[in-house]
This record gives structure tokens, C-alpha cells and sequence, in this order.
């Protein structure tokens, strides 16, 4: 190591591991009800028992696909199943995992973007994304997004890295297996990393005018992979039943992305500076982007618009699904500063410092406003916690529960559980019959538990099914009778 580089490499490392401890030590108890990160642990919890990868409990319900497929991908379960094995179902345990990955996801973007961007560039880069409110609040979900964050940067740091066509030799065989392994990690992370691969054969053909020998080797330790997947574990099929290729649903969609990407502008103090920022820097990151592309496109540019095109189909929009293109939004307008600086260099010199500042205003008002002693959130509430255990108690094993968050449920309590759509009483009650449904739980609100007044409209239409059995201030539960 050179004496120059010491000194980065340091204060790199120093801050990799500040923003760790910053987010261990501010991990808030409990978990929100948004209950993707239930199914995640169940599927682990079957690894580290033993048990089959599909049996969750989770009775998925056609007529209500937005409430999530039959399976998720089992690399995020692989990881937490040994977290499973040593601790049980220990959500903060489970939480520094997710935050050892942010870290990891981290230090990723400073080596994919160190090629492209100077010194002073990633030091304002890396703190946009380290100490942003938006991916501090994320750590304290038991999700798949920051572990995917990782691989989706890891395989774009492979591909930057390829050897150049030629021979297979050994080690760009090796080369090759590697970028097909960490392609299936995002896959089997998330589905939308299947994007890599035709990222990747599209530089190839940008590039070279033709597909390398390498980069089929890649494809076909992917394909493999995805293969054996799908056999044993989990496979796409349900996701069909939430993409709309209606271009009034795109449109949409492109809308509320670019809401959710306003996110890593809040501020508390300044009500429009995340609008402001925001539009300052798309504007930023587009004539980034477009500078790259005419000087000619890289995996990033390919990637950065495949995956922007992947996700528009999607009935559900979440946020979340931006995290790969937000460290590249927010490169792209670094660089378009850059590029100002060299036409003005008086305006646009510190442009980039003013901007990483602006944010920083923000940061501090969203830190400075935040309560740290929180209490437990969603299904670590006192009364979420009393429900479980009056389920638990007060039905039978392997009975079928109405509930609208039914992988929370079954993954706390052992039982079967599916949700309803928006429907008339009779076709709901049909449903039940179906299923054969022995008891039906609401919840608070329909904000959180969407449909909830579907339920209450149910019972209210045929009351002599539903006998009440278990009430808290939050949660009733009721005995279904006479659906046979």
C-alpha cells in the first residue's frame, strides 16, 4: 500500500465501520407489519429445521396477488437460516445481518463508482447513501433489499473488471464462473437481478459487436443455478399475476418511483427541499447519464436502464425496488457537476460539496427530530404480541386464519392463514368455505391491513357465523361456524 493511498484506505475503513455502529446501535425493537420479512424468516426457519422450503402457512390467495407469491428466492433465507439456528426468531439479531450488508453495499459502490469518479467525488457520494435517513431506516427491516444492494454491486464490479476477449485461460474461466455465481446471489436475492445477465451480454454487444465466450460462461453457471432453484425451492410464476404492461399503469408507476425517490432528500425544517433537490438532481444525474452514453455506455448506463425498465410493469410500487439505481442517480449528477465546473468553474466548482451540505441540512433535521428511545413497532406492540399468543392459545393447530397480514401470523403462531381481496360478503364467504377457514382476525385499520373493511362488511352481512372469541384494543378475533 502506497503512503498516499494509507491515509483513504483509513478514513474509508473508519467510516465503514462509524455508519455500522451507527446503525447497530439505533436498531428499534419489534418489526413493521409490511410482512415480506416474515415469509424471508420462515423460509429460513425451514432451512435450519429441516423442514420443506415451501411450508410457511401461507395459503396464497389468486384473487389478492399484491399481497405477496407463494415463495421468495432462498438466498436471503440461506443467510439467515444459521442466525435462525444459533438464535431463534431474534429480529435484532437478524437486523445487524441486514446492517453488515449495508456496510458491505457500501464499500461496493466506492469500488464499482473509484474508476469513474475522483477523490473529493465518492467523499461526497459515499456519505449521500451512508448516512441517508432513507437507508437508515431500511436496517431495521428483515428484508432483501440491502443484501441484493450488495450483489447487484458486487456483479457490477466483477463486470468492470472482465478480462478482455480472447482465449479462456484459467483464470478468466474463473472470472466467468465468478460474475455467473454472484448473478444467480442477486437472483436468488431478488428476481429482478436476473437484469444482470442481459446487462451483462449487452455491453458485450455494445462493446465488441459480439458476445464473448466468457460471458456465455457466465450465463450458463446463472442458468444452472436458476435452474436448480426453481426445482427445489422457488420459481416466478406468481410474480406474472402483478406486472400490467398497460401503458396508464407504466405511466403511473414512473410517477410514484419518482416520489419515492424523494426520499433521500427529506427534511424536516425545509418543507420542499426534498421536491427541490429531487428535480435538481435528476436533472443532474440525466445529463450525467447522457454524457456517458455519448461517449460511449458501460454495464452501468446498460444496467441503470434495464433495471429502471424492469421495475415500471410492477401493479405494487415500494421504494425499496430503487435502491440499486440510487447510488447511480445520485453518481450521474456528481458527474454532470463535474462537467459544470469545467464550463463555469467559479459556479460549479464546490457544486458538488453545496449539494452533499444541502443534504447533510436534511439529514440533521430528520436525525434531530427522531425520537431515540422508541418503543416496539408493529408486531413487537404489546397488544400484536398478546394477539399472537391468544391464537396461539385459543385455536387449533393447523387451523386456516383470515388475517390480513398472514405471514406475520403464521410465522408466529404455527398456524395456516391467508388474506382476502376487496369483494362482496358472498363472494368472501365463498372463499372462506373454499379454504375452509375456521376463524377470521381484524385488525386496526385498513391503511395498514388493507381490506379490513371487507372483513368487518362480512361479518356484519351473516353475523350468526361469526362468534367473537378474543378482543384487545387493536385485534378481535372471531370463530367461523356453519361453513361446512
Amino acid at each position: 500500500m502506497s503512503g498516499r493511498r494509507a491515509p483513504a484506505v483509513l478514513l474509508l475503513a473508519a467510516f465503514l465501520v462509524l455508519i455500522g455502529l451507527f446503525h447497530a446501535l439505533t436498531l428499534r425493537p419489534g418489526h413493521d407489519w409490511g410482512d415480506d420479512f416474515a415469509q424471508y424468516i420462515h423460509h429460513a426457519k425451514n432451512i435450519a429445521l429441516g423442514i420443506d422450503y415451501n411450508r410457511t402457512g401461507y395459503l396464497w390467495n389468486p384473487s389478492f396477488p399484491m399481497l405477496g407469491p407463494q415463495t421468495y428466492p432462498p438466498v436471503f433465507p440461506l443467510i439467515l437460516a444459521p442466525v435462525y439456528a444459533v438464535a431463534g426468531l431474534d429480529l435484532t439479531a437478524m437486523k445487524l445481518v441486514v446492517v453488515l450488508f449495508f456496510v458491505a453495499a457500501i464499500l461496493m459502490t466506492f469500488l464499482v463508482f473509484r474508476g469513474m469518479l475522483r477523490g473529493y467525488e465518492l467523499a461526497v457520494l459515499l456519505p449521500l447513501l451512508g448516512l441517508n435517513p432513507y437507508f437508515w431506516r431500511l436496517k431495521d427491516n428483515v428484508l432483501s433489499d440491502l443484501p441484493f444492494f450488495f450483489f447487484v454491486y458486487l456483479a457490477l464490479f466483477l463486470f468492470q473488471r472482465r478480462p478482455e476477449p480472447g482465449r479462456l485461460d484459467a483464470r478468466a474461466v474463473a472470472h466467468a464462473v465468478a460474475c455467473g455465481v454472484v448473478c444467480y446471489l442477486a437472483y436468488g436475492t431478488r428476481s429482478l437481478g436476473a437484469i444482470l445477465i442481459p446487462s451483462l451480454l449487452l455491453t458485450d454487444w455494445i462493446r465488441w459487436r459480439r458476445i464473448t465466450l466468457a460471458s456465455v460462461v457466465s450465463t450458463i453457471v446463472f442458468a444452472a443455478l436458476a435452474i436448480a432453484q426453481a426445482a427445489v425451492s422457488h420459481h416466478d410464476t406468481s410474480y406474472t399475476s402483478i406486472l400490467s404492461l398497460d401503458p396508464r399503469r407504466i405511466a403511473t408507476n414512473g410517477w410514484e418511483y419518482a416520489r419515492y425517490l424523494s426520499g433521500l432528500w427529506d427534511n424536516v425544517w425545509w418543507k420542499h427541499a426534498d421536491i427541490v433537490l429531487t428535480l435538481l438532481a435528476a436533472a443532474l444525474a440525466v445529463a450525467g447519464i447522457w454524457g456517458r452514453l455519448r461517449s460511449g455506455a458501460s454495464v452501468l448506463e446498460i444496467f441503470a436502464v434495464l433495471y429502471g425498465l424492469a421495475i415500471l410493469p410492477w401493479i405494487a410500487t415500494q421504494g425499496r425496488y430503487l435502491v440499486p439505481l440510487m447510488p447511480l442517480y445520485l453518481a450521474y449528477a456528481i458527474l454532470a457537476l463535474r462537467s459544470l465546473s469545467i464550463r463555469w468553474p467559479r459556479f460549479a466548482g464546490g457544486a458538488s460539496m453545496v449539494l452533499l451540505a444541502l443534504a447533510c441540512v436534511g439529514f440533521a433535521s430528520v436525525y434531530g427530530s427522531t425520537s431515540w428511545r422508541r418503543p416496539p413497532e408493529g408486531v413487537g406492540t404489546h397488544n400484536a404480541r398478546a394477539m399472537f399468543a391468544a391464537v396461539s392459545r385459543m385455536t387449533e393447530p393447523g387451523a386456516v386464519v383470515i388475517f390480513q397480514k398472514p405471514r406475520a401470523l403464521a410465522l408466529f403462531t404455527d398456524r395456516q392463514a391467508s388474506g382476502v381481496q376487496d369483494a362482496p360478503p358472498p363472494e368472501l364467504l365463498r372463499y372462506l368455505r373454499r379454504l375452509g377457514a375456521a376463524y377470521v382476525l381484524l385488525g386496526p385499520d385498513d391503511r395498514v391491513f388493507l381490506h379490513q373493511e371487507a372483513l368487518r362488511n362480512l361479518i356484519t352481512a351473516f353475523p350468526d357465523r361469526f362468534v367473537a372469541i378474543y378482543r384487545n384494543p387493536e385485534f378481535a378475533l372471531f370463530r367461523v361456524r356453519g361453513l361446512s
